[in-house]
């Protein structure tokens, strides 16, 4: 499983949903989205479920979370790419 970086955290509303959904309309079978932002995207999750995506959230502090958005039918290929390993990233702006 590929991952493609996308970094939100310096993007102000609704900026950061057009990018993410942007990015989603291009990415690849069996590839994964991560998103850098400053905080949960609320609104986002009932239309990532409602369109066929599932996603994992990782908080990491009160300004910085990494979002990782993936097919539901990629969902098994997502736990076997991250089985015991902790989620990190390097944020890229």
């Amino acid at each position: 499983m590929e991952l493609v970086v996308v970094d939100v955290s310096e993007l102000a509303p609704p900026e950061p949903m057009t990018v993410i959904l942007t990015a989603l309309a291009s990415l690849e079978q069996s590839h994964c989205l991560l998103v850098t932002h400053r905080r949960q995207p609320f609104p986002l999750y009932e239309k990532l479920t409602q369109a066929g995506w599932a996603y994992h959230c990782q908080v990491h502090d009160d300004d910085h979370i990494s979002l990782f958005i993936y097919r539901q039918i990629d969902q098994r290929l997502f736990e076997q790419y991250f089985d015991g390993q902790t989620f990190q990233t390097s944020t890229t702006k």
